[in-house]
């Protein structure tokens, strides 16, 4: 009898230890830079960002596809942008695949894509900036 209910507080144990670990603290990105979509046209069409700064695309009349030339920098990327609902902000990590302008700015460009279609519809861009 002893030894089960060793067992049971052993097992509780194990249990809990490892529901613990399993939560994961998780950070919101701000939203530093707005960027609405309208008609195929992303407004601010430039915007001047830093690396750890977060931009949000928000469209107002249907889905838009965001592509940069990396997949994974500035950020993870193609990203799908719903509207009627916000979209979370997403993270500049980097700067891969952009243009250098010198002096540890970038310039990088990005495609809107109308819902599912292929061809882009605009080509706005980020300017990293240190």
């Amino acid at each position: 009898m002893r030894i089960l209910k060793s067992c049971e507080c052993l097992l509780v144990s194990g249990m809990l230890f490892v529901l613990g670990n399993c939560q994961k603290e998780s950070k919101s990105v701000s939203c530093d830079h707005q960027v609405s979509i309208n008609n195929c046209g992303a407004n601010p069409i430039k915007i001047d960002a830093r690396e750890g700064e977060g931009v949000c695309w928000q469209p107002s009349d249907q889905d838009y596809t965001i592509a940069f030339s990396d997949s994974s920098e500035p950020m993870a990327n193609p990203l799908l942008v719903k509207h009627g609902t916000p979209n979370a902000a997403h993270l500049i990590k980097g700067h891969r695949g952009c243009v250098p302008l010198g002096r540890g700015q970038f310039y990088c460009e990005y495609s809107v894509t109308k819902g599912n279609e292929d061809l882009a519809c605009a080509d706005p861009g980020i300017h990293i900036i240190p």
